[in-house]
């Protein structure tokens, strides 16, 4: 009776408990694909997205002279470009989807050049979809990707001549985001060898790639994003993910880690039992202990992780070989989630040249400080700094001197930031921008005499400066002062695109006044309403 009550437990109660444990593995590797995937889209948007607002791109689109063009294109987009960028292939389009610039480059070679046929619409018109301007409608949760932005924008698949490519596409606009649209910027990443091997990298769990053909039978498989609950177990799982024009293109398969369920009968239940038939009381107690115990733990930690959404390691000591496998994968899959989830998460807001916070970065920070300001009355000031002179620096000592210089003034700048709320980042190209929260006036004033000095001190030769004989810096201040008692009802937004707007003024006038020095005004918190509505194409 008892072997019978042993086996019947191992079979009904254990084993399921084990298989839904397993299967919750299997779900998380599924959800770490969907996760990878659409992290490693992201570096792709941001580059594009940053050269896509980039006030030298909106200059290329008006400009009519071969010459400015000419120089754009072969300083802006060198082969060493598209290695350090990872990327492909870079289109520049107008308004009309007439192609203006078109390079191919295989990033991890040393000399192939790639003839993409992207903007050939007559033979492939669902290219023209590459315009975020058009739209095609899907159910949300079989986008695989997405990137909310105030700037047009478009990510996903497209399949070219070379195998299918990750793309991304962002209207040309200026950096303060006036004026007219001039078309729109393209940059692409085939989805090669390189591009799978990092993807297994996150996952932890082999995958494999196929492109998807008319003969293909694909009614029944999900597509990426959707469908993460399974109820049954299988040593592999198959998604799609649609090209530009909705229809699928590649197929992953995903091999799962664990997919076999544990077997019935195992050495460890045959000494249980002759253990238990000499002494039933102690079986007993051994069984609790070490059986019951450890499978219900493990089945509860994982379901409610699963309800909690909450990335985490298990605990792995188990009597069970199983379920210590089990763990052990799983412990294998979160710890690689975390890593690579932390240092996405630094690329995303990181400057990769001066290694400091970038533009999302700054913008991110902002926020935070405007809606301080508006709810709980706590000021701060904006500083907008522009290096003097610096394009006579880049045309008589190069761009990589010119980036030399960059990280230098970088270093300069953020030695002025001690506190862990302030931040200096880099806004685009030679300007940065910085952030103190509710700093007096005489600090302030401290601080700014500081700055210019540092770089008396630094002394960084700058050859063809009319200031000075060393690199310099103007800056422009804005002071947003709260007001007692004041409620301000409308979007905290509004506060940095008035506070910055002000701050670039005052750059203006200290580069006016001979540079090397800076400009401050402020800003009272009830004057901002009506400065915003006198100023709709104020800068963001």
């Amino acid at each position: 009776m008892f072997a019978s009550a042993v086996f019947a437990y191992r079979i009904w109660v254990q084993a399921p408990a084990i298989e839904r444990s397993l299967l919750k593995v299997s779900e998380q590797e599924l959800v770490a694909l969907n996760f990878a995937f659409e992290q490693m889209s992201k570096p792709l948007h941001t580059i594009n997205y940053d050269y896509a607002v980039w006030d030298r791109t909106y200059s290329y689109m008006k400009s009519n002279s071969v010459a400015d063009k000419r120089y754009y294109e072969q300083h802006e987009y060198p082969d060493d470009t598209f290695k350090s960028l990872k990327v492909d292939g870079v289109f520049i389009f107008d308004n009309q989807n007439n192609v203006v610039f078109n390079k191919g480059f295989r990033h991890n070679s040393e000399h192939e050049k790639l003839q993409f046929d992207l903007m050939n619409f007559a033979e492939s018109p669902e290219n023209k979809l590459l315009s975020p301007l058009n739209k095609i409608a899907l159910p949300p949760q079989e986008h695989p990707f997405s990137h909310p932005s105030s700037v047009p924008t478009k990510s996903g698949l497209i399949a070219t001549k070379y195998g299918p490519a990750l793309y991304n596409s962002s209207s040309i606009l200026q950096s303060d985001r006036t004026g007219p649209i001039m078309g729109y910027i393209v940059f692409i990443r085939l989805i090669d060898e390189e591009f799978m091997a990092e993807l297994s990298k996150y996952t932890a769990a082999g995958i494999e790639m196929s492109v998807v053909t008319a003969s293909d039978d694909v009614a029944q498989i999900p597509y990426l994003g959707a469908d993460f609950e399974l109820t049954k177990l299988h040593a592999i799982s198959e998604r799609l993910v649609r090209n530009i024009d909705g229809q699928p293109l590649i197929k992953f398969t995903l091999y799962h880690t664990d997919a076999e369920p544990s077997p019935i009968l195992g050495s460890d239940i045959y000494i249980l039992l002759a253990e238990m038939s000499v002494l039933l009381l102690l079986a007993y107690y051994l069984y609790s202990y070490f059986l019951v115990h450890p499978v219900r733990k493990l089945a509860v930690d994982i379901e409610e992780m699963a309800k909690s959404r909450e990335i985490k390691k298990l605990k792995h000591r188990y009597p069970i070989t199983e379920l210590v496998n089990v763990a052990t994968h799983f412990n294998a899959l979160m710890g690689t989630i975390q890593e690579q989830t932390k240092q996405l998460n630094e690329q995303v807001y990181i400057d990769k040249l001066t290694n400091i916070p970038n533009r999302r970065g700054f913008e991110q920070r902002l926020e935070t400080y405007c809606q301080l300001l508006a709810r709980q009355q706590i000021g701060f000031t904006l500083i907008i700094a522009d290096v003097d002179h610096f394009k006579e620096y880049n045309d008589t000592l190069g761009h990589l001197a010119g980036d030399e210089a960059l990280v230098k003034v970088a270093q300069t700048l953020s030695q002025q930031f001690y506190r862990a709320d302030d931040i200096c980042a880099r806004f685009g190209g030679e300007e940065f921008i910085m952030l103190y929260r509710d700093i007096p006036d005489e600090p302030l004033q401290r601080k700014l005499d500081a700055m210019l000095q540092s770089f008396e001190d630094l002394a960084f030769p700058h050859p063809s400066s009319k200031t000075a004989k060393y690199v310099t810096v103007s800056l422009g201040v804005c002071k947003v002062l709260a007001v007692e008692d004041f409620e301000f009802k409308s979007d905290a937004n509004i506060i940095g695109r008035q506070a910055a707007l002000l701050a670039d003024k005052a750059l203006y006038q200290a580069k006016a006044c001979g540079r090397n020095q800076y400009k401050k005004v402020s800003l009272l918190i009830d004057e901002i309403e009506a400065l915003e509505s006198n100023h709709p194409s104020a800068r963001p």
